[in-house]
């Protein structure tokens, strides 16, 4: 049996309602309990409070921190530091949302398998399962297959039965490629010297997971209940839907088709065009052009300034028609100099 010690890290903005009501039931949980001789000392949880609302703290378990609005990147980046430099030795990290519900036997479980992973899956990440907060017996997904961006979900709109769900079964094999940060776990030897790259939001966790390059383990009844995508699609997701899938097949797929990834933007923004939602159309231009600046841009763009300066972007059918003429001119010159490698710089 191995020694583990477990971070949880949790980046909320203007979320204090879940966000607390989280915190306190994990606080109530065994971890915390001075009489636990299995579970106590073993989960700290690291906050870090993009709206800077909350009250700071620093104790023997509990941690939070101010940051400025960098996104769920930028926040859970934050957390990643305070845990490396928290002096604690701990073996794993959790990614998690703010906004998920959840039983503590996901935590006690998850705990339980990896005090006796076997040797050979010990750098592998797990996957918590989503099941849907609208429909709470349905498993939305176990975990998810990138697929080049077109997603593919593990076991999806699975309708969970006390007869066919074993709580602790473990999963080696799903065929997965990453999990999502509505709950996932990594070991701390990969965290602690990988960091979130800078999306602000959307495609954080698709990355790493991806840099990681280790299947995730699925375990039923390490789950959590969270809000379906499709009930969180506004104009502006848009942009980080289109530029953070194209960097992350630039990254970890350049050899994919150019003219395909063309074609399908193109597609994705006639579709916008033809009815009328100008809006939209731009900010799926705008992420075009904004990956065409690469990496490096990326890398160094204040985050926090640049999405309140989408906020006020606007487009019309006369300013998108000028835009995604100059982006595909772009993007073909590029291509053309030093092929798909050239988006990675």
């Amino acid at each position: 049996m191995k020694n583990i010690n477990i971070a949880v890290n949790i980046c909320t903005y203007h979320r204090n309602d879940f966000v607390e009501h989280n915190i306190s039931k994990l606080l109530q949980s065994k971890f915390f309990d001075l009489t636990d001789r299995d579970y106590y000392g073993k989960l700290h949880i690291f906050v870090i409070d993009n709206g800077c609302e909350l009250e700071c703290h620093d104790g023997d378990f509990l941690h939070v921190f101010h940051n400025k609005n960098t996104g769920g990147s930028g926040g859970f980046q934050r957390g990643i530091e305070e845990i490396r430099n928290s002096n604690i030795d701990f073996s794993y990290v959790i990614f998690m949302d703010d906004d998920v519900k959840f039983e503590l036997d996901a935590f006690y479980i998850l705990y339980d398998f990896l005090v006796n992973v076997p040797e050979q899956y010990e750098l592998n990440p797990v996957a918590g399962r989503m099941f849907c907060l609208d429909k709470p017996d349905i498993q939305y997904t176990a975990a998810e297959i990138w697929n080049y961006g077109d997603l593919k979900h593990v076991e999806y709109m699975r309708k969970i039965t006390p007869d066919d769900y074993c709580y602790g079964n473990v999963v080696y094999d799903s065929g997965a490629d990453y999990g999502g940060w509505w709950f996932c776990c990594f070991p701390m030897s990969f965290v602690r010297t990988n960091d979130v790259l800078p999306f602000f939001i959307h495609c954080d966790d698709v990355e790493y997971g991806l840099r990681c390059g280790r299947a995730p383990i699925i375990i039923e009844g390490v789950h959590v209940w969270h809000e379906t995508f499709d009930k969180r699609q506004t104009p502006i997701m848009l942009y980080y839907d289109t530029r953070n899938p194209l960097f992350v097949n630039a990254i970890h797929f350049p050899w994919l088709d150019s003219q395909a990834v063309l074609n399908k933007w193109h597609e994705t923004i006639t579709s916008y065009h033809v009815a009328g939602d100008f809006v939209s159309e731009y900010y799926v231009i705008r992420g075009m052009l904004d990956f065409l600046k690469g990496l490096k841009w990326l890398k160094h763009v204040d985050s926090e300034r640049y999405h309140r300066r989408l906020l006020n972007m606007k487009g019309n059918k006369w300013k998108n028609a000028i835009s995604w003429r100059v982006a595909e001119k772009w993007f073909k010159v590029k291509c053309r100099k030093v092929g798909t490698k050239s988006h990675r710089s």
